[in-house]
């Protein structure tokens, strides 16, 4: 009888703890700033300046192809993992874009001149493919 007693206080404290059965903790990441945004760092390659922020949406979305770049544009060191793409580019009004599995592409621009920019997906999400384009 001391065994179930001592089992079903453990069970009662391990729900509460919890957030009974995990109810509360999605409360909690919702409650993050950057739950639902992607995010995007900014790094200027001639003076190293950095810059952050909240990505835009693009209106219509990963069904849309991204414009044919300019021949100004250059870009290298393209990276992708989990939630983040990130490119190097040099140009005159460019832009960065990173699709998410979430069906939604993430821009960040119009940029000018070197930079490297980085686009973290939403949490919960990862990246699947990315670019840059310009005009």
């Amino acid at each position: 009888m001391k065994i179930k007693k001592s089992l079903a206080v453990l069970g009662a404290s391990a729900a509460l703890a919890l957030g009974f059965g995990g109810v509360a903790a999605p409360s909690a990441q919702a409650d993050s700033p950057y739950w639902g945004q992607a995010r995007y760092t900014q790094t200027n390659l001639r003076t190293g300046s950095v810059q952050t922020g909240t990505a835009m949406e693009s209106p219509g979305g990963i069904a849309m192809t991204p414009p044919v770049s300019s021949m100004s544009l250059r870009c290298w060191d393209a990276y992708m993992s989990g939630r983040v793409f990130a490119v190097s580019c040099s140009g005159v009004n460019w832009y960065v874009y990173t699709d998410c599995t979430n069906n939604r592409r993430y821009v960040v621009g119009a940029l000018s001149g070197s930079k490297r920019v980085a686009i973290a997906c939403p949490a919960g999400t990862r990246a699947v493919r990315g670019g840059a384009y310009g005009y």
